[in-house]
């Protein structure tokens, strides 16, 4: 096959991905990323001398990873050192005394004994068996549904399919097959809020997505030496040693037929072009197609702390629920409002990796799940949340206000300014049923034979491993186009 052009507009990790399996093939690639640095969600941020994993702070789900560095001929173990986070999290839940606390691993045994400490003997006999249960769907759903490039929904109308479906009750709801398991209410909690990652409330959530527990307590979370941030350089720099070239800080403007247009004014054209961009921005600002009717995540608010002091109580990754998990979710999702007793996630990597922070110094992170711009984020609404999260981190904690020493912020209007997301939707589209698998958009244009998608909104889905698969989507898309 002769050498081919393409180009690959975003520098994410889906794009990252991509142009190095092509770069592999021999073909010469061309990444246009218009921020100063790759990574696109799964960048760094730094506030003083602190380093922030500035989106994804956890990484599952490891083959998706190891099938990219062997399919291009390499190891990740070569170019990733990762470390498994044990435990995997902290939880803290509203009620005082024994049960404010849960520390959750992936040891079954563990996590075992310490149902039963915190809940009740009958919870935890449950669970190895519920734990079983998932991986089990895991292991037939992930090649059955996931790993497909799907032409049509009737690609799934099959009988294996449907046969696995109510095998495993997967079109149930998330919520209510967990409650039907477990009898403490801060459990039922616990094995299904996973769906949060995907910026889903598990009670609009399938069965099926109980799978991300089984991943979270059956594979494990892993941390990356020198964060998260590091798969995406180690990807970048494979991809340049074949050939490819990474250009930062260069915009697209548009897209049309097999030519990128920048906003200096350059023009590029190639063979085909792979659109990392968040698919609902692309259509639009870059195509000038008109916006279609779709649903999206919830959004997110960002605090980024150089806190001065330790904060023993926290670990490198914790989670602390609000008083009310149903009306948190209720007023994320339907009523569009900012949650009056939040829930939210804080991450503290120096934990981990003590140069992420300077000598005596934390870097906090938080992550506030909110509406997106469906409900207008005001700096009223920020400075609200702050307080709120302040409140409750020192009740937790030994966290003093006084002891933050800068803070940047990252609220659902950033989202949308700053990397391009519709409506400052974190996650990108919704992952409801009706856009998933088949029905989620697909990875080529259907009015541009030289345009294929990557990324979060595009098929499979959200998350780092979901868009490691859509790039061999991908390239798997160019071959039968006869790219390749």
């Amino acid at each position: 096959m002769a050498e081919k052009n393409f180009i690959v507009v975003g520098a994410g990790l889906g794009g990252l991905a991509t142009a190095l399996r092509l770069a592999h093939r021999g073909h010469r690639v061309t990444v246009l990323e218009q921020t100063d640095q790759v990574g696109g969600r799964n960048r760094e941020v730094r506030v003083n001398d602190c380093v922030f994993d500035g989106g994804p702070t956890l990484m599952m789900m490891l083959d998706p990873f190891n099938r990219l560095f062997s399919d291009v001929g390499e190891k990740l173990s070569d170019h990733l050192s990762i470390s498994l986070c044990d435990p995997n999290y902290r939880v803290f839940f509203p009620q005082e005394g024994i049960r404010n606390r849960l520390d959750c691993t992936s040891n079954m045994a563990l996590m075992k004994r310490s149902i039963e400490a915190f809940a009740n003997a009958e919870d935890a006999s449950k669970y190895p068996e519920f734990i079983g249960r998932l991986g089990e769907m895991y292991r037939e759903c992930i090649p059955a549904f996931v790993r497909r490039n799907y032409n049509s929904p009737l690609d799934l109308a099959t009988p294996g399919s449907a046969a696995l479906a109510l095998k495993h009750r997967m079109l149930s709801n998330l919520a209510k097959e967990v409650e039907r398991t477990f009898t403490d209410p801060a459990l039922r909690q616990l094995f299904c809020l996973q769906t949060m990652y995907l910026g889903l409330s598990p009670y609009a959530a399938p069965y099926v997505y109980g799978v991300l527990a089984y991943m979270e307590y059956g594979e494990g979370i892993w941390y990356p030496d020198g964060g998260m941030i590091q798969i995406c350089r180690s990807v970048a720099r494979l991809a340049e040693k074949r050939g490819a070239t990474i250009r930062l800080n260069t915009k697209v403007t548009k897209i049309k037929g097999n030519s990128v247009w920048l906003e200096s004014g350059e023009t590029l054209t190639a063979d085909a072009i792979i659109c990392n961009v968040d698919l609902p921005y692309a259509e639009r600002e870059l195509l000038g197609e008109a916006p279609k009717k779709r649903r999206y995540s919830c959004s997110a608010y960002m605090m980024y702390m150089d806190y001065e002091g330790e904060i023993p109580e926290l670990l490198h990754h914790n989670i602390v629920m609000g008083s009310d998990f149903f009306e948190n979710l209720d007023q994320i999702f339907n009523r569009s409002e900012i949650p009056t007793d939040p829930a939210f996630y804080v991450a503290l990597s120096s934990k981990t990796d003590r140069t992420k922070a300077p000598p005596g110094h934390e870097n906090l992170y938080v992550l506030v799940p909110s509406p997106n711009l469906d409900h207008h984020f005001s700096d009223a609404d920020g400075a609200d949340l702050q307080q709120k999260i302040f409140r409750r981190l020192a009740k937790e904690s030994s966290f003093r206000p006084e002891n933050v020493r800068a803070m940047k912020t990252y609220s659902p209007h950033d989202w949308h300014e700053e990397l391009g997301l519709d409506k400052g939707a974190a996650f990108g589209l919704s992952h409801d049923f009706m856009q998933s698998v088949c029905f989620r958009p697909a990875n080529r244009s259907k009015s541009n034979p030289h345009l294929f998608f990557v990324g979060a909104s595009t098929t499979p889905g959200n998350g780092l491993p979901m868009v490691l698969i859509g790039a061999e989507f991908v390239e798997d898309r160019l071959q039968k186009a006869g790219h390749l």
